[in-house]
């Protein structure tokens, strides 16, 4: 999906422009604070205060020991840590050596995963806990938990390694066929032969990366005997080349871009044996159920499990697999007129719903019940037996299965803007709260261990925090962090707003003086799929570094937003745009109303992706509200964005060009104007710079102007030189253009 910022989940100006971009920087410096520039580069170059916390932090089965991965506090290069809580010692099991060297693929894998630190990026623990698998590059290393030692992984080019649960063998793709690697002897063997760019093994493609939330292709059998692997054929595929304006000398990329409206990868599923053979295909009605959204081979008397939708995603079937015979059969199928959401995948390590308790008798599954998520109990046959969480509590994930006690953890929403960690009965009751401190809670358990877990908090009180916790939640120890203290500290009120009750986050500068207005700036996305208002305020760092400026920022979550309820989300079917526009303008209008000190007569409107396409919009079609827009990377026509994101919300463009044409930005763009820059990276691969192309020769044939800022880059800004000079151009054109970059006293 667009995602939401460039740091987190911009040619020449065109004819009748007023001012040049040049000009309104130093415009805009004339009045900006000394310390403007050094906020932003200390965001850009913290990683917003990110780098230096523990990540993937995990307990050990036996709860003894936590291995996590960290950098420093101003560089991107992740080690891998064993943290023992009984001592409070941490020890560095594994650091990076050598060049790191990625491939195409691999360069777009890490894209889909939004994946950009570098150094050892991900870990795997075996059963027991003794052995971790770690990846650097395209090279691989086993690690002893316990003795610290270090072996390499014979060869190099390998992508997208499974540790096989035993941790005797991993499974990897190199040349874009499977192979399977014995770890004490470093024997190789090639499982798959003929895999070619658009015929790859063991790799997710594009559709299901991006926008399924399933970046596995590869997947093990409990026993470790057997492979399950994704077969993807992306020759039809539409073609699109990326060619870097920096080095003109090399050819352009070639990447298979599933547009709206045109052909998918086709998929399918073989089973192999890990010591080599033929493959066994499992057998569904890919063509009426081209998406796999999940894979799910568990532990215990579990079967193989898929969940499969169809390409309008408006119906949805959790499949049984014989792994004997490759055939399937249908448990459960969900259905919703406008889209279904698949079900959460869990704590982010591949422990995906459905969820087999260890008998066999019976799963876990989510659906969203009455408007909301609830996590349920059925059959082995895939019948209801009953819901574990009550309607009260919308469910977020599944945690753990404590079979012994019957119990399960879940993070859950205590309210719209909140998660916390509950432990309840199996058979349902009353919900446990493991975790009373107010922000966003993630858990992370050992895959066989129940008394111990992981809790990664985003506080309200502005911290972040990852804690070991016992089954009670009692916290046992922190794991160590390195990274630098914030340098502000956000000043945020929290409210409602409008007649629709819509959550609203007001910032102030940290000087804010009542009495008087400060121009407005609306911070937003408005789409699919990402909320912005939530009780963490370091994810609000960057809009506070604005509002020190002299600015008051708003966010607010309108219709189209998810977290509140199932026809909220889905009121904005066919239609991307009208009604979130109107809602993000009635709560502006509301808080204005309530607090004087917003200027509403200055109004300003930035985001990135889809928040990009909305500032386009807003400031396009209703210039009495928005004065200025800055819209990073932004969709401007959805038929040049991917299938199984565009079509989940506005169908094909063959089945409804209506929506297309009020949805696209190019509908509009011969009433631009207010001052809009536009920022955009030439080689961003998600939201292509075609957008951009098509968006600014609309304004160039009616005349319009528009600013217009090349980055060097794809849709994340990782560079900190980089990222702080979008902040800061940012808020120059806003500044400049907002005609009020210092606050005005009220009458």
């Amino acid at each position: 999906m667009p995602s939401p910022s460039p740091g987190r989940r911009p040619r020449r100006l065109m004819r009748r422009v007023a001012l040049s971009l040049p000009g309104l920087l130093l415009a805009a410096a004339a009045h900006a604070a000394p310390a403007a520039g050094q906020c932003y580069a200390d965001l850009a170059a913290t990683r917003n205060f990110t780098l230096g916390l523990p990540r993937h932090a995990q307990p050990t089965p036996d709860g003894r020991a936590v291995l996590f991965l960290r950098s420093g506090p101003r560089d991107t290069t992740l080690h891998l840590w064993r943290f023992d809580p009984a001592t409070g010692t941490e020890t560095e099991l594994a650091r990076p050596t050598g060049t790191e060297s990625l491939s195409v693929e691999e360069k777009a894998r890490r894209e889909r995963a939004r994946m950009s630190l570098t150094g050892i990026t991900d870990f795997t623990l075996s059963d027991d806990g003794q052995t971790a698998l770690v990846s650097q590059g395209d090279r691989l290393m086993q690690i002893g938990v316990t003795t610290g030692k270090v072996s390499d992984v014979p060869g190099r080019g390998w992508i997208a390694p499974r540790l096989s649960p035993d941790g005797t063998h991993v499974a990897v793709v190199r040349d874009n066929d499977v192979h399977v690697v014995t770890l004490a002897s470093g024997h190789t063997v090639r499982l798959t032969h003929g895999g070619s760019e658009t015929l790859t093994r063991g790799l997710a493609e594009f559709a299901a990366a991006e926008e399924l939330a399933r970046p596995d292709g590869l997947w093990w059998s409990p026993d470790g005997q057997t492979i399950l692997y994704e077969e993807a054929d992306s020759s039809g595929v539409e073609k699109h080349y990326i060619t870097d304006p920096q080095h003109p000398a090399t050819q352009p990329v070639e990447f298979r871009y599933p547009r709206a409206g045109t052909a998918n990868a086709h998929i399918r599923l073989g089973l192999v044996a890990r010591d080599g053979g033929p493959t066994r295909w499992v057998q569904w009605d890919s063509t009426a159920f081209p998406y796999l959204a999940r894979a799910v081979w568990p532990k215990g008397r579990g079967p193989l499990t898929l969940v499969v939708l169809n390409r309008a995603q408006t119906e949805e079937r959790v499949l049984r697999v014989d792994p004997a015979t490759g055939q399937t059969t249908t448990l459960l199928t969900e259905r919703d007129p406008a889209w279904i959401n698949i079900s959460p995948s869990g704590d982010g390590r591949g422990r995906s719903l459905p969820r087999w308790l260890p008998d066999g008798n019976g799963f876990l599954w989510a659906a969203e019940r009455n408007g909301h998520w609830q996590l349920e109990l059925r059959h082995a046959d895939g019948t209801l037996d009953h819901a574990v969480t009550p309607a009260g509590l919308p469910f977020v994930s599944l945690d753990d299965i404590d079979p012994e006690a019957a119990t399960v953890t879940v993070t859950a929403n205590p309210d719209r803007t909140r998660t916390a960690i509950y432990r309840l009965p199996l058979q349902g009751g009353t919900p446990v709260l493991l975790t009373p401190e107010a922000g966003l809670h993630g858990a992370t358990f050992a895959d066989s261990g129940h008394t111990r877990f992981i809790d990664s908090l985003s506080g309200a009180d502005g911290s972040a925090v990852t804690t070991l916790r016992d089954s009670a939640g009692h916290v046992l120890a922190t794991v160590p962090t390195v990274a630098e203290t914030p340098t502000l500290v956000p000043h945020i009120e929290y409210t409602r707003a409008g007649t629709r009750d819509m959550d609203a986050m007001i910032i102030r500068p940290a000087d804010f003086k009542p009495g008087q207005r400060y121009p407005v700036v609306l911070s937003v996305y408005a789409g699919p799929g990402y909320k912005e208002v939530l009780d963490a305020p370091r994810l609000s760092l960057e809009s506070q570094c604005m509002a020190n400026h002299g600015f008051i920022v708003v966010s607010l979550d309108g219709r189209g937003t998810p977290g509140r309820d199932h026809d909220w989300e889905r009121a904005t079917k066919n239609n991307l745009i009208d009604l979130p526009l109107q809602d993000q303008i009635d709560g502006l209008t509301a808080l204005g109303k309530r607090y004087p000190e917003l200027d509403l007569d200055h109004v300003g409107v930035h985001g990135w992706s889809f928040g990009g396409y909305f500032t386009a919009m807003a400031t396009i079609r209703r210039p009495d509200v928005f004065k200025a827009g800055v819209a990073g990377a932004p969709p401007a026509d959805f038929g040049d964005y991917d299938t199984a994101y565009t079509e989940r919300y506005l169908g094909t463009p063959q089945d409804d060009p209506e929506g297309y044409r009020v949805s696209n930005v190019l509908t509009y763009a011969q009433s631009l104007s207010r001052p809009l820059l536009i920022m955009h990276g030439l080689t961003d691969d998600n939201v292509y710079f075609e957008n951009t192309m098509k968006m600014t020769q609309a304004f160039i044939t009616a005349g319009r102007p528009y600013n217009l800022l090349l980055l060097p880059g794809t849709h994340m800004l990782t560079d900190p030189v980089l990222r702080a000079h979008v902040d800061d151009a940012r808020e120059a054109f806003l500044a400049a253009t907002l005609k009020a970059p210092a606050p005005t006293a009220t009458n």
